[in-house]
């Protein structure tokens, strides 16, 4: 009996512990809007022509990928960003779509 409640003990502790390491984390609609305002902010004239996508969670640093599509005038981009725990997009990358 003892053994069942200091495993019990044990795991309540670990939970815990758990529960109190966590750190806040951007949702995923946040991060989306984050990542298409940094976009944006790139090109003069510019309109999301496709809903951005969260592609990766990086587990250690709990930041996003995501990719955000974008046309400025009669060319289309894809922004790629990392978005932090506290919802700060950074810029990656840039490709032109259908080149």
């Amino acid at each position: 009996m003892w053994l069942v409640r200091s495993f019990c003990l044990g795991m309540v502790m670990i939970i815990a512990v758990d529960v109190a390491n966590a750190e806040p984390e951007c949702n995923d609609r946040d991060a989306v809007v984050a990542s298409d305002t940094l976009a944006k902010k790139l090109f003069k004239a510019a309109v999301v022509f496709h809903p951005a996508l969260v592609l990766k969670r990086h587990w250690p640093s709990r930041q996003k990928e995501v990719a955000s599509y974008i046309q400025a005038g009669e060319k289309k981009y894809s922004i790629y960003t990392l978005v932090s725990p506290d919802c700060q997009a950074h810029f990656i990358k840039r490709t032109r779509q259908n080149d």
